[in-house]
């Protein structure tokens, strides 16, 4: 099953494009939009907290295998992120890394086939949950500047303040380096 999980990885990265951009890319998302509700009701997320069983929001991290590598969640608390679909289906991931890889394709994971209406990350500077589609991400291209599981992860703040006074402790980022969810474009890029 690990090296199933691990293939599919693999795979998706293929598909993305070729690219393994662990560092990000930069751009907008092909819709301009992510699947976070706008309040208009354009993306179906205000139709999922009306209609859905299930509440909008983060949960516990259980004890199980991460979606998409099978690394277990919880021996990396520091970096979990979490998805639930307009099912009600969830997702659990090791890292912020590993939620990008499934933001991309979440079909291929074989966890749900509707559409994503909650997204979470871990707060690099507080340990906090918080919403993934409002935080600021650091893409750390520099191996070994900071420890982190799996290779290179985006680095999550809830706010740019936070996510900006991270990269100034390094000489080799710029506070240019910290953006918000919706300026990559998941469609191409595999974080």
């Amino acid at each position: 099953m690990e090296d199933d999980r691990r293939l599919r990885r693999r795979e998706l990265i293929a598909a993305a494009g070729g690219v393994f951009a662990t560092t990000g890319c930069i751009g907008n998302v092909a819709s301009g939009e992510t699947d976070k509700g706008d309040g208009e009701g354009g993306d179906g997320a205000d139709v999922t907290e009306k209609d859905a069983d299930f509440a909008v929001e983060p949960v516990e991290y259980p004890d199980e295998t991460c979606d998409v590598c099978a690394r277990n969640v919880t021996e990396y608390r520091r970096w979990n992120a979490q998805a639930v679909h307009e099912d009600g289906e969830r997702a659990f991931f090791c890292t912020s890394g590993c939620m990008g890889a499934y933001y991309t394709s979440p079909s291929s994971f074989g966890v749900s086939e509707a559409d994503i209406a909650g997204l979470w990350v871990t707060d690099y500077g507080t340990g906090e949950t918080v919403d993934g589609f409002e935080s600021y991400y650091v893409f750390v291209g520099e191996r070994g500047l900071i420890e982190m599981p799996a290779g290179r992860n985006p680095v999550p703040f809830a706010t740019q303040e936070r996510a900006e006074e991270f990269t100034r402790r390094f000489e080799e980022l710029s506070t240019g380096d910290a953006e918000r969810f919706s300026k990559y474009n998941m469609n191409r890029c595999v974080w």
